[in-house]
């Protein structure tokens, strides 16, 4: 059947191509009364040309704009996104973009499910890897469509396969290990955050984040949150068990001043990653102990729940939202309340006994270890 006047047409161009099927649309007529053309694109068969070419009347685009490969329109949708996100998720893109490098060529107008459902299936990605790569896709033919490149997110069709059961194991320390933490605080610099996590509930990038200036020693609480509006700004009131490391570490913000609380051995901000990798985890492989970062918090919170503290004010210091519609409107806790249930867990320990742990080595910062991996000397004479 013959396409209407100015549709366009789909023809076989000559010579050994792999994708010979030529789609082209009538974009005028010169002074002659010659048709001209200009190209959609090519492909490998003759349906697909034709599909292109039925997409294209339905819907027409800029068909300049619509050569614009994957590569070239990520360059122009990151300029944009990425100014306005944070760098951990800009590095997570990057991979994902990295990931789809079997599309990088192509021209993005002609993409298709299949495609973006092959390069998913052949990258060696977990789950999420995969997901985020669906993500980025997602994102870019938004982008794509608000410039009036394509008319539809083929990545909406794509299958990720099932997602795995998420299992993560939460390990509360034992009472016997917590005091092995207050024994080893001259050994390993950082022992303390553990014990300030543990004793407070927060989580380890909120103690990171704290500034000095959200420290009130006098009021015996700090100001920290992140997340959330149940979590941002929240009062945590100062464990006794606690009380000596944010003394210590504000006084010396303070001397040097730094606007953190925490900060690495050059003074600089300690980054979550560097207090995960470099500090954390090899403390507990020192101690051999098997834990990670967020099991402080989960600790607090099995503490707190021994102690039958108030269930409010647990998810409040913690900075979860309250569960019961009428605790959030109107039941309200001051600080001196969460104090007083926060407290509680001193029934647990002997308040005296573990500070008693900490040696002057400590107050004077004569740690043996300072930063991992340590000195051969010092590892020997420890071993011996």
């Amino acid at each position: 059947m013959r396409n209407p006047n100015g549709y366009g047409c789909v023809y076989k161009a000559t010579g050994k191509r792999r994708k010979p099927y030529i789609a082209r649309i009538t974009i005028g007529w010169d002074d002659n009364g010659k048709q001209l053309f200009k190209n959609i694109g090519s492909f490998a068969t003759s349906p697909e040309a034709q599909k292109a070419l039925a997409e294209y009347n339905a819907n027409p685009y800029d068909i300049d704009a619509g050569k614009i490969t994957f590569a070239e329109l990520y360059d122009q949708w990151s300029k944009e996104k990425f100014s306005k996100i944070s760098n951990s998720m800009v590095l997570s893109y990057k991979n994902a973009f990295r990931a789809c490098s079997d599309l990088h060529n192509m021209q993005f107008a002609l993409i298709r499910k299949h495609h973006i459902q092959m390069a998913i299936n052949d990258s060696d990605k977990t789950y999420s890897g995969r997901e985020r790569m669906k993500m980025l896709i997602s994102q870019m033919s938004h982008f794509a469509m608000e410039n009036d490149i394509i008319v539809k997110d083929y990545s909406a069709y794509v299958d990720l396969g099932e997602r795995p059961d998420r299992t993560l194991t939460r390990l509360p320390f034992e009472e016997d290990q917590i005091k092995k933490l207050y024994q080893s605080l001259h050994i390993y610099r950082y022992t303390d955050t553990i014990l300030m996590m543990i004793f407070s509930g927060v989580r380890p990038s909120e103690l990171l984040l704290t500034e000095t200036a959200n420290v009130h020693l006098e009021e015996n609480y700090f100001v920290c949150g992140i997340k959330n509006s149940s979590s941002k700004n929240r009062k945590v009131p100062i464990s006794r068990f606690v009380r000596p490391f944010f003394e210590k570490y504000y006084n010396e913000a303070i001397a040097s001043g730094s606007k953190w609380l925490i900060t690495n051995t050059e003074g600089q901000q300690m980054k979550y990653s560097n207090f995960n990798r470099d500090k954390f985890h090899k403390i507990m492989e020192q101690l051999e102990m098997e834990h990670r970062p967020h099991d402080g918090r989960h600790t607090f919170a099995s503490l707190m729940d021994k102690v039958n503290a108030n269930k409010l004010c647990t998810q409040l210091i913690m900075g979860h939202s309250p569960r019961v519609l009428i605790d959030s409107v109107y039941v309200h806790k001051t600080v001196e309340e969460l104090q007083a249930e926060i407290d509680k867990i001193e029934t647990l320990f002997n308040l005296d006994e573990m500070l008693s742990l900490i040696d002057n080595r400590y107050w004077n910062n004569e740690y043996e270890f300072l930063t991992f991996a340590p000195p051969p000397e010092i590892a020997h004479a420890k071993a011996s």
